[in-house]
Formats: structure tokens, C-alpha cells, sequence
């Protein structure tokens, strides 16, 4: 226990004196309108994505909100057989949306849809008749070249075997073009689970400002707001689901951003939106999006829909997004044995696509073994420090809730999701075949609710080695920019957060955010914590710091994404802020 006590203090002291330093220097809000925001989860790969964008212009912008962006929906995708909840755990949705064709490809979707439905009959009779000899014979003999090649080009030529499967589909069946059941009509039919099929308008203002008004993205928008959710891709990977969004309870989180922005783009809602006191220009349109963890791509949706003369503004947004998950997938791939240090940006994306289509790749990605650090206020008192993909990062403005009614959304909702995964890496880590399941290699996928190992044995828990090998194993850093007092309001309020602190589950900080004072939760009380003289080193980009080693970095100033002059090269401490 002291050990361990002793490993956590050490990370705690590094980056609270960090904090300290960039507090001490001026805030890096964008000079006049920003030129596009994004919106991204919480989760801390994408820190190092915010990251990058934000290296590019002071007035590209970015903020962190739990990855259902709260619109806690039944979804059920155009082919999906049944709608499956896209939120935490711990909520249950109170309305189902569907996403249907447009009117304009009804008679192509129905005509895909009967031809899809013949060949996955025909896929299951197959699989029936492949358990008879005669039947298993002359299946073999008849798909196994075809299987065989197919399965060699996978591993030979992942990537370009991937894409032109992609193209042939794509080619031979395109996929008509779709909207969500966002807001209903009063009078509209609920979904086949008694739930009411999209929102009602009232209820979708109220989604809507909440998740805003959580961000503190109340005024001053940019023309274009990019939501993105998260998903992961990779091939033969019984944990695929592990690499998912954890706020839309392991599922990718792309429905989710794309119902916000349908619903933000509604002249109705924004109508409502007015009459609550959150003017949203009208030239400035929301983009919902997925970003893949694995292979670093973007996909956009509804673009069909996006005024034309906003074109030009999501090209400038579109263009930062590609050149940021270049330089995400370069910072990526300094983790991973098997590609070179030094990689070119271009050389990088083209390493992570070709991991995440290997189907013999057992580390498509990470996940989430880096992650240490939760960090809970303004990204503007953040932003410029590099933080190593180590940080979930949610924005929230304390000054904008002095009933810390926001505060209480946010804690309960992220509370739980970044203790879970904090912990589920923890134990996994600290103790692999107990509280983990071993290397993924030898497991099987069971009843679709499990894995074991090989054919016979009990059902594996956690996390396996290779998702875990990398981790450090501490309790979660939980800093909040809010007073002791309103935490402890908080606390009072929810009685999960009162758990997770009381417990001893997250290390809890507050950070006045007033005075900057720092303080820890230990033994019942809040203790003031007095920062180090501290010298920040200061690099130009963040791929100087961390570019030469595959090790964790401490915590830098990256120049380019700090505000023009505030620091030159070299360091940056408390002693020069003062």
C-alpha cells in the first residue's frame, strides 16, 4: 500500500505542478470568432488529436463532453436486427431512433435489403449444412480457395485488400442515403419497445442545451462545429467492444454525434434554443462525425444537407481534421514495437490503417492503457499542454454555474464512466489472469457474451495482456477547476461520486477556480497542496517531445498551441509566470 501510495504521489505531483504552471500563464481564448470547434468524448486518445488541432490556429477549438453527447437513444442502424442502447451503463434510454432511407432511395434500399437478406439466408443454411459430411465436403471444397485467398491477402496486403473490398461494395451496392428519427411529431407511432421513436421537440431543446450549456459553448460559435464521436476497427479481435465508447455503453458513438447535430441544425430547436438564452448564429451549422481509434479515419455525415455557402468553411475544418490524425497516428505509433521511430506523418496513417485491417494484428490499438488523469474545467487554462494521451479531458466552465447544477450532470455521468475504465485497467493490470483473461490469442468468442480460452474452461474477466502491457497502474487523477466547497456539494448530491472519493476509488483535486489554490481529498477532508517550483519544458511541437521515445513523457508547453507569445523557447515555471 505504501508502494503504492507512493507511485500515485509522484505522477500527482507532476501534474498538479504542471496545472500550477499553465494557471499561472494567460488564458489561450481564440482572437475574435473561432474558425471552427470540435466536439469531442471525453475519452484521452483524443487528447492528443485536440491536440493537434489545436497546434494548427488559435481559432480552431476544442471541447470534451461524455461521448453520447446526452442523447441516451435505443438506436437501430439501417440493417441492425433490433435497436441496442447507446449510453452508459448506468441509464436507460427513454426513446428509440431508427435511421431510414430518404424517400429518394426507398426502392434501392428495398431492393438491397431483399438481396442482403437472400445471401445471409443462404449464409445460414450453408452454416447448417456445413455440419453434415456431405455438406461440409462439398462446402469446403467449393469456398475453401476462395476463403483461403481472400484470408491470405488480409495478411499479406491488409490495407489494400481492405479498400478494395470497400470500392466493391461499394461499386456493386452503395448504401442509400439515410436520416435519423430525431424529432417526431406528436402524433408519430413509438418503436416496436413501447419508447417513443425520435423526441419531441421539447425534448430535444432540453438534450440540446444541456449537453451546450455542460460545455460551456453558450455563445461565440464558430461556423462550423464538428461533433465527433468515437468507434475502434480491427479485424479477428474478440475485445473489439473494449475499444468502443464507454459513455454509449461500448458501442461507437457516431450515432450518437450525428443525432445532436441533426437536432442543433433544426430551426425549431433553435427557436428554443433563443428562448432559453443560447443564440445560435445562422451561419453556423453542426457536423456530426466518427472518429476511428484504430486506423485514425474521419467520416462525416449528412453532408448532403450542409448549406453551400458554409462549403468553404467545413473544407477549412475538414482540412485540420486530415492533417491532425496524421499527426495523431505518428504520436500512435511511437507505442508500437513494430514501426520505426521517426515516422513520417503520412507514413504513420498509413501503419495504423494497415494494423487495424491485419487479421493477424493482437494490437490493433491500445485502447485505453495510457489513461491516468481526468481533467474536469476550461480547456482554455489546458490547451498548449502536452499531456501524453494520458488525460480525460471534459470541458466545464465553473463560472457559468453557480449552483454547480452542471458540475453534478457532469460528475455523475463521467464519474463512473472514467473511474470504470480506470479501474478495469487497474486490476487487469495488477494482476492479469486473475482480475485480466491472459493473452487474447488462444480465445474464443462464447454464447456472445464472453471469451475462454481454446474450446472448454471457464468464461475469462478484464482485460487481456495486450491491451494492458503498456499501463501504468494507479488510481485515477480526478482534477476539478471547482471550489472544495461545490465538490462537496456535489458529493452530498450524488451519492456514486460520494463513493468513488469517499472510497478512495479516484484521487480527487480541486482547483479554486477563482484563486487557482489547489487542494486533495485525503482522509475525509480536503488538504491544500502547495506546487513545486517548477520548469516546464517548452518545444515548438508536441512531436519534438515525445517523438524520440516510446516511453511515458511528462507534461511539456507545446509553443503552437499556446497563445502567440506567452512563451519563448526553452522553459516555463512558476518563478517566470510570477
Amino acid at each position: 500500500k505504501a508502494f503504492q501510495a507512493a507511485y500515485e504521489r509522484t505522477y500527482r505531483r507532476t501534474v498538479l505542478d504542471a496545472l500550477a504552471v499553465r494557471r499561472s500563464m494567460p488564458p489561450s481564448d481564440p482572437p475574435g470568432r473561432a474558425r471552427a470547434q470540435f466536439v469531442f468524448c471525453i475519452d484521452e486518445r483524443e487528447e492528443s488529436i485536440r491536440r493537434a488541432l489545436e497546434e494548427q490556429d488559435p481559432g480552431f477549438v476544442t471541447y470534451g463532453a461524455a461521448g453520447f453527447f446526452g442523447v441516451a437513444i435505443d438506436y437501430q442502424g439501417l440493417y441492425d436486427r433490433e435497436p441496442a442502447a447507446y449510453c452508459p451503463v448506468v441509464v436507460t434510454p427513454g426513446h428509440e431512433v431508427h435511421e431510414q432511407p430518404v424517400y429518394t432511395a426507398l426502392s434501392w434500399h428495398a431492393l438491397r435489403k431483399s438481396v442482403r437478406d437472400a445471401w445471409l439466408g443462404w449464409i445460414r443454411r450453408s452454416a447448417a449444412a456445413s455440419r453434415t459430411l456431405t455438406g461440409g465436403a462439398g462446402l469446403s471444397f467449393l469456398l475453401g480457395p476462395i476463403v483461403g485467398l481472400k484470408t491470405l491477402a488480409r495478411v499479406a496486403a491488409p490495407r489494400a485488400s481492405l479498400r478494395l473490398s470497400d470500392r466493391a461494395k461499394q461499386a456493386l451496392a452503395p448504401r442509400p442515403s439515410t436520416r435519423l428519427s430525431a424529432v417526431r411529431l406528436e402524433t408519430a407511432a413509438g418503436g416496436d419497445r413501447g419508447r417513443p421513436l425520435g423526441f419531441s421537440l421539447e425534448d430535444a431543446v432540453d438534450r440540446v442545451t444541456a449537453t451546450l450549456v455542460n460545455l460551456g459553448l453558450t455563445r461565440g460559435f464558430a461556423p462550423v462545429v464538428v461533433v465527433l464521436g468515437h468507434g475502434s476497427t480491427s479485424l479477428n479481435n474478440p475485445h473489439e467492444s473494449a475499444h468502443d465508447c464507454g459513455a454509449c455503453g461500448g458501442r461507437r458513438g457516431g450515432a450518437n454525434a450525428r443525432l445532436f447535430a441533426d437536432m442543433a441544425n433544426r430551426p425549431d430547436v433553435r427557436a428554443g434554443l433563443r428562448a432559453r438564452g443560447i443564440e445560435v448564429p445562422a451561419d453556423t451549422w453542426f457536423v456530426g462525425a466518427l472518429h476511428d481509434t484504430a486506423d485514425d479515419s474521419v467520416r462525416f455525415y449528412d453532408l448532403d444537407a450542409l448549406p453551400p455557402a458554409l462549403a468553404p468553411a467545413f473544407d477549412v475544418a475538414s482540412a485540420a481534421l486530415e492533417r491532425a490524425r496524421q499527426e495523431n497516428a505518428r504520436e500512435r505509433c511511437r507505442r508500437f514495437d513494430d514501426a520505426p521511430l521517426g515516422l513520417t506523418p503520412r507514413a504513420a496513417l498509413v501503419h495504423v490503417e494497415a494494423r487495424s485491417a491485419h487479421l493477424a494484428q493482437p494490437r490493433p490499438e491500445y485502447g485505453h492503457c495510457t489513461n491516468a488523469l481526468c481533467y474536469v474545467g476550461r480547456r482554455s487554462l489546458t490547451r498548449g499542454l502536452h499531456l501524453d494521451r494520458r488525460a480525460f479531458l471534459v470541458s466545464y466552465d465553473p463560472a457559468a454555474d453557480p449552483e454547480v447544477k452542471v458540475l453534478e450532470r457532469i460528475l455523475a455521468a463521467v464519474g463512473p464512466v472514467g473511474a470504470g475504465i480506470s479501474l478495469e485497467y487497474y486490476f487487469s493490470a495488477v494482476d492479469n489472469e486473475r482480475f485480466g483473461c491472459g493473452t487474447k490469442l488462444p480465445h474464443n468468442v462464447t454464447g456472445l457474451i464472453g471469451v475462454m480460452n481454446g474450446h472448454q474452461g471457464d468464461l475469462r474477466t478484464g482485460l487481456p495482456w495486450q491491451m494492458v502491457e503498456l499501463h501504468e497502474p494507479m488510481r485515477l487523477l480526478l482534477v476539478v477547476d471547482a471550489s472544495p466547497e461545490a465538490l462537496l456539494t456535489v458529493a452530498s448530491r450524488q451519492p456514486e461520486v460520494a463513493e468513488l472519493v469517499v472510497g478512495g476509488w479516484v484521487q480527487l483535486v480541486s482547483m479554486h477556480p477563482d484563486s487557482g489554490a489547489l487542494a486533495v481529498f485525503e482522509d475525509g477532508a480536503f488538504v491544500p497542496y502547495e506546487p513545486a517550483p517548477t520548469l516546464l519544458p517548452v518545444v515548438e511541437a508536441s512531436a519534438e517531445w515525445h517523438g524520440h521515445t516510446r516511453a511515458f513523457v511528462g507534461p511539456a508547453l507545446v509553443r503552437r498551441a499556446l497563445p502567440v507569445a506567452v512563451v519563448g523557447p526553452g522553459h516555463h515555471g512558476l518563478e517566470g509566470a510570477a
